[in-house]
Protein backbone atom coordinates (compact mmCIF):
# COMPACT_ATOMS: atom_id res chain seq x y z
CA UNK A 1 0.00 0.00 0.00
CA UNK A 2 2.69 2.40 0.28
CA UNK A 3 4.53 1.27 -2.70
CA UNK A 4 1.30 2.43 -4.64
CA UNK A 5 0.48 5.67 -2.11
CA UNK A 6 4.53 6.90 -3.15
CA UNK A 7 4.28 6.14 -6.95
CA UNK A 8 0.74 8.10 -6.81
CA UNK A 9 2.32 11.32 -4.99
CA UNK A 10 5.16 10.53 -7.98
CA UNK A 11 2.90 10.93 -10.49
CA UNK A 12 0.87 13.40 -9.80
CA UNK A 13 3.80 15.71 -7.83
CA UNK A 14 5.24 15.46 -11.47
CA UNK A 15 2.36 16.43 -13.16
CA UNK A 16 1.61 19.64 -10.50
CA UNK A 17 5.65 20.17 -11.12
CA UNK A 18 5.13 20.36 -14.64
CA UNK A 19 2.33 22.47 -14.95
CA UNK A 20 4.07 25.43 -12.05
CA UNK A 21 7.14 25.17 -15.11
CA UNK A 22 4.98 25.72 -18.04
CA UNK A 23 3.27 28.83 -16.59
CA UNK A 24 6.35 30.31 -15.52
CA UNK A 25 8.12 29.40 -18.44
CA UNK A 26 5.40 31.69 -20.69
CA UNK A 27 5.94 34.26 -18.55
CA UNK A 28 9.90 33.89 -18.71
CA UNK A 29 9.62 33.87 -22.13
CA UNK A 30 7.60 37.21 -22.52
CA UNK A 31 10.28 38.93 -20.37
CA UNK A 32 13.49 37.37 -21.73
CA UNK A 33 12.86 36.24 -25.29
CA UNK A 34 12.28 32.59 -27.36
CA UNK A 35 15.32 32.02 -27.19
CA UNK A 36 15.81 31.97 -23.34
CA UNK A 37 12.99 30.03 -22.31
CA UNK A 38 14.28 27.41 -25.37
CA UNK A 39 17.54 26.82 -24.45
CA UNK A 40 16.49 26.45 -20.86
CA UNK A 41 13.01 24.90 -20.13
CA UNK A 42 11.85 23.67 -23.04
CA UNK A 43 15.18 22.44 -24.93
CA UNK A 44 16.89 21.02 -21.48
CA UNK A 45 17.28 17.58 -20.56
CA UNK A 46 15.97 18.53 -17.07
CA UNK A 47 12.25 19.44 -19.04
CA UNK A 48 12.63 16.02 -20.77
CA UNK A 49 13.10 14.29 -17.85
CA UNK A 50 10.42 15.76 -15.44
CA UNK A 51 8.52 14.38 -18.24
CA UNK A 52 9.68 10.70 -17.82
CA UNK A 53 9.47 10.68 -14.51
CA UNK A 54 5.52 11.45 -15.28
CA UNK A 55 5.53 8.54 -17.83
CA UNK A 56 6.99 5.87 -15.85
CA UNK A 57 5.14 6.78 -12.71
CA UNK A 58 1.86 6.80 -14.26
CA UNK A 59 2.69 3.55 -15.73
CA UNK A 60 3.69 2.20 -12.63
CA UNK A 61 1.02 3.37 -10.53
CA UNK A 62 -1.60 1.95 -13.17
CA UNK A 63 -0.04 -1.45 -12.95
CA UNK A 64 0.30 -1.24 -9.11
CA UNK A 65 -3.36 -0.50 -9.02
CA UNK A 66 -4.53 -3.11 -11.70
CA UNK A 67 -6.43 -0.12 -13.20
CA UNK A 68 -4.93 -1.57 -16.73
CA UNK A 69 -8.40 -3.90 -16.35
CA UNK A 70 -10.04 -0.42 -16.97
CA UNK A 71 -9.41 -1.24 -20.47
CA UNK A 72 -10.75 2.22 -22.23
CA UNK A 73 -8.38 4.44 -19.22
CA UNK A 74 -5.58 2.11 -19.77
CA UNK A 75 -5.45 2.62 -23.68
CA UNK A 76 -5.90 6.51 -23.00
CA UNK A 77 -2.46 6.72 -20.78
CA UNK A 78 -0.81 4.34 -23.14
CA UNK A 79 -1.75 6.42 -26.27
CA UNK A 80 -0.40 9.40 -24.19
CA UNK A 81 2.72 7.87 -23.17
CA UNK A 82 3.45 6.86 -26.71
CA UNK A 83 2.77 10.60 -27.79
CA UNK A 84 5.57 11.76 -25.12
CA UNK A 85 7.74 8.90 -26.56
CA UNK A 86 7.39 10.24 -30.38
CA UNK A 87 8.34 13.61 -28.76
CA UNK A 88 11.30 12.18 -27.09
CA UNK A 89 12.32 10.63 -30.46
CA UNK A 90 11.90 14.05 -32.25
CA UNK A 91 13.65 15.91 -29.85
CA UNK A 92 17.29 13.51 -30.00
CA UNK A 93 16.58 12.61 -34.08
CA UNK A 94 14.65 14.93 -35.98
CA UNK A 95 16.59 17.36 -38.32
CA UNK A 96 15.23 20.57 -39.62
CA UNK A 97 16.54 23.18 -41.43
CA UNK A 98 16.08 25.85 -44.46
CA UNK A 99 17.15 26.16 -48.80
CA UNK A 100 17.19 28.91 -50.89
CA UNK A 101 17.01 28.38 -54.28
CA UNK A 102 16.98 30.72 -57.31
CA UNK A 103 15.15 29.73 -60.39
CA UNK A 104 16.98 27.25 -62.23
CA UNK A 105 19.64 26.77 -59.42
CA UNK A 106 20.44 23.31 -58.06
CA UNK A 107 21.68 22.25 -54.85
CA UNK A 108 21.81 19.29 -52.59
CA UNK A 109 22.46 20.96 -48.83
CA UNK A 110 21.11 23.05 -46.43
CA UNK A 111 21.33 25.77 -43.73
CA UNK A 112 20.54 23.77 -40.02
CA UNK A 113 17.96 25.52 -38.35
CA UNK A 114 20.42 27.63 -35.82
CA UNK A 115 22.51 28.48 -38.82
CA UNK A 116 25.52 26.68 -37.39
CA UNK A 117 26.14 24.21 -40.40
CA UNK A 118 25.50 23.27 -43.50
CA UNK A 119 23.92 19.93 -43.87
CA UNK A 120 24.02 17.58 -47.00
CA UNK A 121 21.01 16.18 -48.44
CA UNK A 122 21.08 12.68 -50.24
CA UNK A 123 19.20 14.26 -53.51
CA UNK A 124 19.47 17.16 -55.58
CA UNK A 125 16.62 19.70 -55.74
CA UNK A 126 16.46 22.31 -58.18
CA UNK A 127 14.04 25.06 -58.68
CA UNK A 128 12.25 25.10 -61.87
CA UNK A 129 9.75 27.87 -61.56
CA UNK A 130 8.17 29.78 -58.74
CA UNK A 131 4.93 31.28 -59.02
CA UNK A 132 2.25 33.70 -56.67
CA UNK A 133 -1.37 32.84 -57.45
CA UNK A 134 -3.34 36.18 -56.14
CA UNK A 135 -6.74 36.60 -55.16
CA UNK A 136 -8.91 37.95 -58.11
CA UNK A 137 -9.23 41.66 -58.28
CA UNK A 138 -6.71 42.32 -55.67
CA UNK A 139 -2.75 42.39 -55.45
CA UNK A 140 -3.47 39.87 -52.18
CA UNK A 141 -2.11 37.02 -52.16
CA UNK A 142 -3.95 33.50 -52.30
CA UNK A 143 -1.07 30.89 -52.26
CA UNK A 144 2.76 30.88 -52.97
CA UNK A 145 3.94 27.86 -55.57
CA UNK A 146 7.28 26.40 -55.94
CA UNK A 147 7.56 23.90 -58.99
CA UNK A 148 10.78 21.51 -58.33
CA UNK A 149 12.45 19.12 -59.38
CA UNK A 150 13.52 16.54 -56.55
CA UNK A 151 15.86 13.73 -57.46
CA UNK A 152 14.55 12.48 -60.90
CA UNK A 153 10.93 13.72 -59.82
CA UNK A 154 9.11 16.94 -60.47
CA UNK A 155 6.68 17.99 -57.50
CA UNK A 156 4.94 21.09 -56.79
CA UNK A 157 4.81 22.53 -53.22
CA UNK A 158 2.90 25.28 -52.00
CA UNK A 159 0.77 26.42 -48.56
CA UNK A 160 -0.39 23.43 -46.82
CA UNK A 161 0.45 21.24 -49.45
CA UNK A 162 4.43 19.43 -48.50
CA UNK A 163 6.09 16.80 -50.31
CA UNK A 164 7.89 14.26 -48.88
CA UNK A 165 11.15 12.42 -50.60
CA UNK A 166 13.49 9.82 -48.80
CA UNK A 167 11.95 10.50 -45.53
CA UNK A 168 12.61 14.58 -45.74
CA UNK A 169 9.75 16.54 -45.76
CA UNK A 170 9.75 20.11 -47.66
CA UNK A 171 7.82 23.04 -47.15
CA UNK A 172 6.88 26.41 -48.64
CA UNK A 173 8.28 29.29 -45.99
CA UNK A 174 9.34 32.26 -48.50
CA UNK A 175 10.33 34.33 -51.34
CA UNK A 176 12.81 36.65 -52.97
CA UNK A 177 11.21 40.08 -53.31
CA UNK A 178 11.98 39.98 -56.72
CA UNK A 179 9.65 36.25 -56.97
CA UNK A 180 12.64 34.49 -58.52
CA UNK A 181 13.23 32.54 -55.90
CA UNK A 182 12.25 30.28 -52.83
CA UNK A 183 12.98 29.18 -49.42
CA UNK A 184 12.12 25.52 -48.80
CA UNK A 185 12.19 24.21 -44.82
CA UNK A 186 13.58 20.78 -44.73
CA UNK A 187 12.24 18.16 -41.77
CA UNK A 188 13.46 15.06 -41.81
CA UNK A 189 11.89 13.44 -39.09
CA UNK A 190 10.73 9.59 -40.05
CA UNK A 191 10.58 8.19 -37.09
CA UNK A 192 9.19 10.50 -34.13
CA UNK A 193 6.15 11.57 -36.48
CA UNK A 194 5.16 7.98 -37.27
CA UNK A 195 5.23 7.15 -33.45
CA UNK A 196 3.30 10.33 -32.53
CA UNK A 197 0.71 10.03 -35.05
CA UNK A 198 0.14 6.58 -33.71
CA UNK A 199 -0.37 7.86 -30.38
CA UNK A 200 -2.54 10.26 -31.88
CA UNK A 201 -4.93 7.62 -33.66
CA UNK A 202 -4.65 5.61 -30.07
CA UNK A 203 -6.01 9.03 -28.20
CA UNK A 204 -8.82 9.25 -30.59
CA UNK A 205 -9.94 5.47 -30.42
CA UNK A 206 -9.55 5.33 -26.59
CA UNK A 207 -11.54 8.95 -25.84
CA UNK A 208 -14.23 7.57 -28.12
CA UNK A 209 -14.86 4.75 -26.17
CA UNK A 210 -14.22 6.72 -22.79
CA UNK A 211 -17.07 8.82 -24.27
CA UNK A 212 -19.18 6.11 -25.22
CA UNK A 213 -19.33 4.24 -21.63
CA UNK A 214 -19.52 7.92 -19.86
CA UNK A 215 -22.23 9.60 -21.64
CA UNK A 216 -23.39 7.41 -24.34
CA UNK A 217 -24.18 7.53 -27.94
CA UNK A 218 -26.87 9.89 -27.41
CA UNK A 219 -24.64 12.29 -25.44
CA UNK A 220 -21.91 12.00 -27.79
CA UNK A 221 -24.46 13.44 -30.70
CA UNK A 222 -25.19 16.21 -28.48
CA UNK A 223 -21.49 16.84 -28.54
CA UNK A 224 -20.89 16.21 -31.65
CA UNK A 225 -23.53 18.51 -33.78
CA UNK A 226 -22.68 22.05 -32.19
CA UNK A 227 -19.31 21.30 -32.74
CA UNK A 228 -20.22 20.10 -36.68
CA UNK A 229 -22.41 23.29 -36.92
CA UNK A 230 -19.53 25.73 -35.84
CA UNK A 231 -16.70 24.10 -37.99
CA UNK A 232 -19.33 24.40 -41.47
CA UNK A 233 -19.37 28.15 -40.15
CA UNK A 234 -15.89 28.60 -39.42
CA UNK A 235 -14.75 26.64 -42.66
CA UNK A 236 -16.78 29.35 -44.98
CA UNK A 237 -14.76 32.33 -44.20
CA UNK A 238 -11.92 33.12 -46.49
CA UNK A 239 -8.87 34.35 -44.38
CA UNK A 240 -6.42 36.14 -46.48
CA UNK A 241 -3.34 34.67 -45.40
CA UNK A 242 -2.72 31.81 -47.39
CA UNK A 243 -1.80 29.45 -44.81
CA UNK A 244 -4.77 29.78 -42.71
CA UNK A 245 -6.64 28.41 -45.42
CA UNK A 246 -7.03 24.73 -43.98
CA UNK A 247 -9.83 22.68 -42.95
CA UNK A 248 -8.07 21.23 -39.97
CA UNK A 249 -7.82 24.82 -38.84
CA UNK A 250 -11.15 25.48 -39.01
CA UNK A 251 -11.72 21.66 -37.11
CA UNK A 252 -8.70 23.02 -34.73
CA UNK A 253 -10.98 25.97 -34.26
CA UNK A 254 -14.22 24.62 -33.92
CA UNK A 255 -13.38 21.75 -31.25
CA UNK A 256 -11.78 23.87 -29.04
CA UNK A 257 -14.21 26.47 -29.00
CA UNK A 258 -16.72 24.13 -27.94
CA UNK A 259 -14.87 22.75 -25.41
CA UNK A 260 -14.48 25.72 -23.80
CA UNK A 261 -17.90 26.43 -24.20
CA UNK A 262 -18.25 23.62 -22.05
CA UNK A 263 -15.92 24.33 -19.38
CA UNK A 264 -17.01 28.17 -18.86
CA UNK A 265 -20.83 25.79 -18.58
CA UNK A 266 -19.11 23.66 -15.92
CA UNK A 267 -17.68 26.88 -13.87
CA UNK A 268 -21.23 28.77 -14.32
CA UNK A 269 -22.87 26.01 -12.76
CA UNK A 270 -20.10 25.20 -9.96
CA UNK A 271 -20.57 28.49 -8.80
CA UNK A 272 -24.42 27.89 -8.98
CA UNK A 273 -24.13 24.64 -6.88
CA UNK A 274 -21.32 26.58 -4.27
CA UNK A 275 -24.27 29.26 -3.28
CA UNK A 276 -27.32 26.54 -3.29
CA UNK A 277 -26.65 23.53 -1.65
CA UNK A 278 -30.09 21.34 -2.77
CA UNK A 279 -28.72 21.37 -6.16
CA UNK A 280 -25.03 20.64 -5.47
CA UNK A 281 -25.13 17.05 -5.99
CA UNK A 282 -27.00 17.44 -9.35
CA UNK A 283 -24.53 19.58 -10.56
CA UNK A 284 -21.87 17.30 -9.39
CA UNK A 285 -23.19 14.40 -11.49
CA UNK A 286 -24.00 16.63 -14.76
CA UNK A 287 -20.61 18.06 -14.37
CA UNK A 288 -19.05 15.02 -13.83
CA UNK A 289 -20.33 13.69 -17.49
CA UNK A 290 -19.68 16.76 -19.36
CA UNK A 291 -16.14 16.74 -17.73
CA UNK A 292 -15.28 14.05 -20.57
CA UNK A 293 -16.08 15.57 -23.75
CA UNK A 294 -15.23 19.00 -22.44
CA UNK A 295 -12.21 17.74 -21.77
CA UNK A 296 -11.92 15.58 -24.78
CA UNK A 297 -12.37 17.78 -27.24
CA UNK A 298 -10.22 20.70 -25.57
CA UNK A 299 -8.17 17.06 -26.14
CA UNK A 300 -8.77 16.26 -29.79
CA UNK A 301 -8.33 20.07 -30.53
CA UNK A 302 -4.58 20.58 -29.76
CA UNK A 303 -3.40 17.47 -31.41
CA UNK A 304 -5.45 18.67 -34.29
CA UNK A 305 -3.58 21.79 -34.25
CA UNK A 306 -0.44 19.80 -33.95
CA UNK A 307 -1.08 17.87 -36.88
CA UNK A 308 -1.98 20.99 -38.97
CA UNK A 309 1.06 22.70 -37.34
CA UNK A 310 3.25 19.84 -38.68
CA UNK A 311 1.87 20.11 -42.37
CA UNK A 312 2.45 23.61 -42.66
CA UNK A 313 5.66 24.76 -40.37
CA UNK A 314 7.35 21.57 -39.97
CA UNK A 315 6.88 21.16 -36.44
CA UNK A 316 3.95 19.54 -34.38
CA UNK A 317 4.68 21.70 -31.62
CA UNK A 318 6.36 24.92 -31.05
CA UNK A 319 5.87 25.62 -27.12
CA UNK A 320 3.98 29.00 -27.86
CA UNK A 321 2.41 30.66 -25.50
CA UNK A 322 -0.65 30.06 -26.47
CA UNK A 323 -0.61 26.08 -27.14
CA UNK A 324 1.38 26.01 -24.08
CA UNK A 325 -1.13 27.08 -21.89
CA UNK A 326 -4.15 25.12 -23.92
CA UNK A 327 -1.60 22.66 -22.80
CA UNK A 328 -1.88 23.74 -18.61
CA UNK A 329 -5.56 23.75 -19.16
CA UNK A 330 -5.99 20.13 -20.44
CA UNK A 331 -3.66 18.61 -17.72
CA UNK A 332 -5.46 21.23 -15.03
CA UNK A 333 -9.04 19.55 -15.91
CA UNK A 334 -7.41 16.22 -16.29
CA UNK A 335 -7.10 16.04 -12.73
CA UNK A 336 -10.48 15.85 -11.78
CA UNK A 337 -10.99 12.54 -13.68
CA UNK A 338 -9.08 10.53 -11.02
CA UNK A 339 -11.56 10.58 -8.60
CA UNK A 340 -10.27 7.18 -7.15
CA UNK A 341 -6.51 8.50 -6.81
CA UNK A 342 -7.44 12.26 -5.44
CA UNK A 343 -10.44 12.30 -2.43
CA UNK A 344 -10.68 15.82 -2.80
CA UNK A 345 -13.28 15.22 -6.21
CA UNK A 346 -15.32 12.82 -4.72
CA UNK A 347 -16.95 15.64 -3.05
CA UNK A 348 -19.24 18.02 -4.60
CA UNK A 349 -17.78 21.11 -3.07
CA UNK A 350 -13.97 20.15 -3.27
CA UNK A 351 -14.70 19.29 -6.69
CA UNK A 352 -17.02 22.64 -7.56
CA UNK A 353 -14.33 24.32 -5.86
CA UNK A 354 -11.99 23.28 -8.08
CA UNK A 355 -13.62 23.55 -11.49
CA UNK A 356 -14.20 27.05 -10.84
CA UNK A 357 -10.58 28.11 -9.75
CA UNK A 358 -9.35 25.54 -13.25
CA UNK A 359 -11.48 27.87 -15.35
CA UNK A 360 -9.52 30.65 -14.90
CA UNK A 361 -7.01 28.68 -17.22
CA UNK A 362 -9.30 28.64 -19.76
CA UNK A 363 -9.12 32.68 -19.61
CA UNK A 364 -6.12 32.85 -19.69
CA UNK A 365 -5.67 30.67 -23.01
CA UNK A 366 -8.53 32.13 -24.54
CA UNK A 367 -7.89 35.79 -23.80
CA UNK A 368 -4.77 36.66 -21.17
CA UNK A 369 -2.37 35.02 -24.00
CA UNK A 370 -3.35 37.45 -26.79
CA UNK A 371 -3.28 40.32 -24.73
CA UNK A 372 -0.26 39.73 -22.35
CA UNK A 373 1.95 37.31 -23.38
CA UNK A 374 1.65 37.15 -27.29
CA UNK A 375 2.62 34.71 -29.93
CA UNK A 376 2.04 33.10 -33.15
CA UNK A 377 -1.28 32.10 -31.87
CA UNK A 378 -2.01 35.78 -30.42
CA UNK A 379 -4.59 36.83 -33.12
CA UNK A 380 -6.96 34.28 -32.26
Amino acid sequence: MAKVDTLRRYAFGALIAILVVLASATIVEKIFGKEVVSAYVYGSWWFVELWGILAIAAIAYIICRALYRQKAAFLLHCALCIILLGAFVTFLTAERGYIHLRQGETLNTYISENNTAELPLPFDIKLVLFDIVYHPETDAPTDYISFLKVGEEMCKISMNKIYSFQGYRLYQMSYDPDEMGSTLMVNYDPQGIAITYTGYVLLALAMIWLLWLRIGWRGMLYTAIPTAILWYYISQMKPMTPILRSPMLAAHVSVIMVSYGLLVFIAVTAAISLCSHRLSERFYRLNSKLLYPALFLLAAGIFIGAVWANISWGRYWGWDAKETWALITMLVYALPLHKSSLALFRNPVGFHRYCLIACLTVAMTFVGVTYFLGGIHSYV
